[in-house]
């Protein structure tokens, strides 16, 4: 008789693990959420070229960032956000280039909020200024943007995807040594 209760327990025993397997493979899987690109829309409103020192130099794309809703949002610089470029060439993704957000920004609802993306080069910065300097500043700012069709930003955090198109306005040098 204990034997017979024993395989009765071990078949039942059985029973529940494999039932419990079914149900877990049956419950439904958590999916992620599609990223949400009409909530914040990038609008372009300018580029700057930077020295960092005499060799490094920043060209900085300004954007409005326009948030469409009644929430306000909160843009910080965390490993959540991921900021690449849109190519020409059938509108793929590249982080070749690193691209930097320069600050954290707030975003009021329904309001617009300007920030800036840093892309860092090696690049001796003119001795003098005038047509020379204009001439290379521009040359600069075209190898950037030659390919690239603008910025895509992905907030992972809050599933986001803002788009920067590449349609800058005119270029403003600035030194950052005195």
């Amino acid at each position: 008789m204990g034997v017979v209760v024993l395989i009765a327990a071990a078949l039942l025993l059985l029973l529940m693990v494999v039932a419990g397997k079914s149900a877990r493979n049956n419950s439904p899987v958590k999916q992620t959420p599609p990223w949400n690109s009409q909530a914040i829309e990038g609008i372009p409103a300018g580029i700057r070229v930077q020295e960092i020192d005499p060799t490094h130099t920043e060209v900085i794309f300004l954007y409005d960032l326009n948030n469409r809703t009644d929430t306000d949002y909160r843009l910080t610089k965390s490993p959540n956000i991921v900021v690449m470029s849109r190519l020409k060439s059938g509108g793929t993704l590249s982080a070749d280039e690193p691209i930097a957000l320069d600050s954290a920004a707030f975003v009021p609802a329904r309001n617009r909020t300007r920030i800036a993306l840093e892309v860092s080069h090696l690049f001796s910065w003119p001795g003098q200024t005038g047509a020379y300097a204009e001439h290379a500043f521009n040359q600069l700012v075209t190898g950037d943007v030659a390919s690239v069709a603008g910025f895509v930003l992905f907030d992972q955090t809050n599933r986001y995807e803002i788009d920067f198109p590449a349609a800058w306005p005119e270029i403003h040098a600035s030194s950052s040594t005195p």
